[in-house]
């Protein structure tokens, strides 16, 4: 029997619920090309169960952004623009959501588990052209990455002011 984690995090309005599973995390792959050089940055969307006043009030996903530093040493965690996960929050509550964004890229199996499907995916897509096999094999480098975040290699670009 398979226990599953949650985590909560209590803002003025409402408890926001992760429930860590596979179906609560989603990621999206971005890729940008600066000085003809591509980087990679990544979306994670997470599921959360609303409860406000002891009622469900709903589910939302909300995002945050990661993108890894030039040479690989660190992974750069962001705030989006649109849906962010910090959006909303004061201090104590988004020093919660960075425990939580920790979690999720360092001890979470289900976000591993996420990471793997989007690898194998990848491996089995059909390609036609050079250009497409790098990008693809691009992709995979970053996946790979994923798989193996440390808590240390992880650094927080967020205003954490209310």
């Amino acid at each position: 029997m398979n226990l599953l984690e949650a985590k909560v995090i209590q803002t003025k309005l409402e408890k926001e619920i992760f429930i860590d599973q596979s179906s609560n995390i989603e990621i999206k792959i971005l890729q940008f090309l600066e000085k003809d050089l591509p980087y990679y940055e990544f979306m994670i969307g997470l599921g959360f169960l609303r409860i406000r006043e002891n009622e469900y009030f709903g589910t939302e996903t909300k995002y945050f952004g990661i993108r890894f530093t030039n040479h690989m040493e660190s992974l750069i965690a962001f705030e989006p623009d649109k849906h962010s996960i910090f959006a909303t929050k004061n201090e104590q509550e988004k020093s919660a959501v960075t425990e939580l964004i920790m979690y999720v890229l360092t001890k979470s199996s289900f976000f591993k588990e996420v990471v793997s499907t989007m690898f194998n995916n990848l491996q089995h897509e059909n390609v036609v052209c050079e250009k497409e096999e790098n990008e693809i094999d691009a992709k995979q480098v970053q996946l790979e990455k994923l798989l193996n975040v440390q808590i240390e290699n992880v650094k927080f670009h967020i205003d954490m002011k209310d």
